[in-house]
């Protein structure tokens, strides 16, 4: 039924009218290039610049989701290609713009700022400049242009290694079903233990035959991100990467020395799982099965849109107008089908709707994704309503904020009205392990990067038995002692994609952290609160990411804004331990 499709006939209503936009997108990158560098053109160089990068964002958003509708269909597969290629040339012809920026001195630019509207790209600039300490001279910066493909080797060689080169056998106690890094967690969650530890030996013992290589992968990766730090006058990698949100190191080390404090609550969780799965002994493959077997609700997209809804109201009226009207203007591509890909997200550009796709399976998890998802889109929306193009894009370190507010509100309300012991059993279980995979699991991969960095970075060179002894005191602390130690899973270090992405999953912590902390009191009735975090829905990028979060009521500097989200953690684990010995 095309109510469940997604309407991007808004777009463009065909092939044809996007390829007339890319032609007209090239004739504003022909005048760019055309354009005299100077600050008196500079105007002229920003209207056209937004021009262009608004028709390129416009296309990406339709080419590439045109591909995801059926990446079977051929002229949707070139019309991508089409589009990346106008990417490249837009950002060839772009490419002089930071260095020339930084050219300009302090009076030139004040001079600009007097003219007209022109006040209006202090802050965008003031963004662009900061980075003027670490830019080098345009020969400088064009050889590590050149090279950045280089950059990128031991991440590609880490895909084509895991993804399509390795065999990791057939799952024998499952009916011969074959075994890859993207069922792997599906195996785990099976009820039969024969199941997950066949699944678990053989995704490890496959992955440790090639730990050399892998290790190899991981320090070159590692050594180049550290020399690019040291070439571009940067302390550190770690400081580089979190430069870009403009972060301070302290909220890492924060975040790092929090979820220490509140180890014992995840101790006691492990605890109360062996308990109640009766075993004398519990495994890392037993660490992530149901412990409510006699819940088995369905969630019907329908179902899940009234529940979303319902739950959501303590944003506001107006909110929930929005999130409806996406509902009914078919901003959700809802159901899996041959051809479409895989998974879920939320995009859009500034000049179309804020689309999502999922893969909907009647499924709990399929309804909190979705409910994850419109928390991408309705930021995006209100970021883009109350922002000029040039400030409605909010930064990576809080995207992931209001969509786990959403889905840690929606919880709040199905725990207030769960039907029976056994709903809530499985709930507060599913919320506690949402807390455990985003927070505890991803500050643990935070403490490797910082560890094997600090390595690199003191002139040590690491091997694979320097990962594995990284990896396995960490897999000690984390699990504790209600875990059994397992040699395979010291080698987890191997097959984390993550750790490619230079300082990354640290961000999926603070976020969870920062959204627990705000819909804690949004959903107790505060005004204030949700006024704030309304307030910061609609930045865009107008401040940078912890001014914001800070405006929204948790700074998270202080230490303190962590625990008080990681108290949250210790009363679900508290409140599933009466629910268990009720």
């Amino acid at each position: 039924m095309e109510k469940y499709n997604w309407s991007l006939e808004k777009i463009y209503k065909n092939v044809d009218e996007a390829r007339a936009e890319i032609k007209l997108c090239d004739e504003f990158i022909e005048k760019i290039v055309k354009e005299e560098k100077s600050v008196k053109n500079l105007k002229n160089i920003m209207e056209l610049s937004e021009k262009a990068s608004r028709l390129v964002e416009k296309l990406y958003t339709y080419s590439y989701m045109k591909r995801d509708e059926d990446s079977r269909v051929p002229e949707a597969q070139k019309l991508a290609l089409e589009v990346t290629s106008l990417g490249s040339r837009f950002g060839s012809a772009t490419a002089f713009f930071d260095p020339f920026l930084m050219s300009l001195s302090d009076e030139e630019l004040e001079n600009f700022y007097k003219e007209g509207d022109n006040e209006k790209y202090r802050i965008h600039f003031e963004n662009i400049l900061r980075f003027k300490p670490h830019t080098l001279s345009a020969d400088e910066e064009k050889l590590l242009a050149n090279c950045s493909e280089m950059e990128r080797t031991g991440q590609n060689s880490f895909y084509m290694l895991s993804y399509a080169d390795m065999d990791y056998g057939n799952i024998e106690s499952k009916g011969g079903e074959k075994l890859t890094p993207a069922n792997f967690n599906t195996f785990l969650l099976d009820e039969n233990e024969e199941v997950r530890k066949e699944a678990f030996d053989k995704m490890y013992k496959t992955v440790s035959n090639f730990k050399n290589t892998y290790a190899t992968t991981l320090y070159s990766a590692i050594k180049n991100l550290t020399t690019l730090a040291k070439v571009k006058h940067y302390p550190s990698a770690r400081y580089m990467e979190l430069f870009q949100d403009c972060v301070p190191e302290t909220v890492y080390d924060s975040l790092i020395e929090s979820i220490e404090e509140y180890l014992p609550s995840l101790h006691k969780y492990y605890g109360l799982r062996k308990k109640a799965l009766k075993k004398d002994k519990q495994y890392m493959w037993d660490v992530s099965i149901n412990l409510e077997k006699e819940f088995d609700q369905k969630y019907p997209y329908e179902k899940a849109r009234e529940l979303i809804t319902e739950g959501l109201k303590p944003l506001g009226e107006d909110y929930i107008e929005v999130l409806n009207r996406g509902f009914d203007d078919r901003w959700v591509d809802v159901y899996p089908r041959e051809g479409k890909a895989g998974g879920a997200y939320s995009w859009g550009s500034f000049d179309t709707d804020p689309y999502i796709l999922m893969n909907y399976t009647d499924t709990l998890d399929s309804m909190f994704t979705l409910a994850h998802e419109f928390g991408h889109s309705m930021h995006s929306y209100y970021s883009k309503s109350d922002n000029d193009y040039l400030y409605a894009q909010y930064k990576i370190f809080v995207a992931e904020v209001a969509s786990t507010f959403n889905e840690l509100t929606l919880l709040d309300y199905l725990l207030k009205n769960v039907k029976n012991k056994n709903e809530k059993i499985y709930i507060l279980n599913y919320y506690i392990n949402m807390f455990i995979g985003t927070v505890f699991r991803q500050t643990m991969f935070a403490e490797f990067e910082k560890n094997t960095h600090l390595e690199v970075e003191a002139g040590n060179a690491l091997t694979a038995d320097d990962f594995t002894r990284i990896m396995s005191e960490l897999n000690d602390k984390y699990y504790g002692e209600n875990v059994e130690k397992s040699e395979l899973a010291s080698y987890l270090w191997a097959r984390i994609p993550h750790f490619y992405t230079n300082f990354y999953v640290y961000k999926y912590a603070t976020s969870f952290c920062a959204a627990s902390f705000l819909s804690s009191r949004v959903v107790k009735g505060d005004k204030e609160a949700l006024k704030s975090y309304r307030n910061f829905l609609k930045d865009g990028c107008r401040h940078q990411p912890i001014e914001q979060l800070r405006a929204a009521g948790i700074d998270m500097e202080d230490k303190n804004s962590i625990n008080k989200a990681l108290d949250v953690f210790k009363g679900l684990v508290d409140e599933l331990e009466k629910e268990l010995e009720a």
